[in-house]
């Protein structure tokens, strides 16, 4: 059981902790270029001087953060999935299995990550996504168009069929009853992020 938990939510995270390295580092060289173009040389060099201790302890504590996360995400998903199981579905199963099929599912998680980043390395655009909006990247990131089409994430979709095929196992209902719980949960929170952004 401990195996299964752990191996998976590592790979989240080192997947997570190589998104944001290629992130940032896109970030950094387009903020670094248009630096380059607008500052003198002197104000460039004073700059980089007083922003370097902060800047490396900024990074340190995004990597926590996001080790973090990758556990607190498999746990957070993990009861989400159990509580839609009792509450909605009424039936009665072991959080700790919960936990294992959420787990096994950041797989297809980390998977997305990585070729999450390296779309961002090709691109040179730190808002690419594996998703419909990869076509209409001359759109701001910000623009609700674009945010919709990047809630169409292949990963994001496998990774809730996924879920919603592992929750249908613990549950004993039908594929349809579960699938429909897992996804609505998914669109409701995808419209509250689009309307909130």
């Amino acid at each position: 059981m401990l195996r299964e938990l752990l191996v998976p939510t590592v790979l989240v995270a080192l997947a997570s902790l190589f998104l944001l390295r290629a992130s940032s580092n896109e970030a950094v060289s387009v903020t670094t270029t248009l630096q380059a173009v607008e500052a003198q040389p002197t104000a460039s060099d004073t700059a980089a001087v007083q922003s370097g201790p902060a800047s490396v302890d900024a990074q340190r504590l995004s990597a926590l953060v996001t080790c973090g996360g990758a556990f607190a995400g498999t746990f957070w998903s993990a009861f989400l999935l159990w509580f839609i199981g009792r509450a909605f579905l009424g039936t009665r199963f072991s959080y700790l299995k919960t936990v294992e099929v959420v787990a096994l599912a950041g797989i297809v998680v980390a998977l997305g990550t990585i070729v999450t980043a390296l779309l961002i390395g090709m691109s040179g655009d730190p808002a690419t996504r594996p998703a419909l909006s990869f076509f209409v990247r001359r759109l701001p990131s910000t623009d609700h168009f674009r945010l919709i089409l990047d809630t169409l994430n292949f990963f994001h979709l496998w990774t809730i069929t996924v879920l919603a095929i592992g929750l249908s196992r613990l549950s004993g209902v039908s594929f349809k009853e579960s699938a429909f719980w897992v996804f609505g949960y998914w669109f409701v929170a995808r419209v509250a992020l689009i309307l909130l952004g």
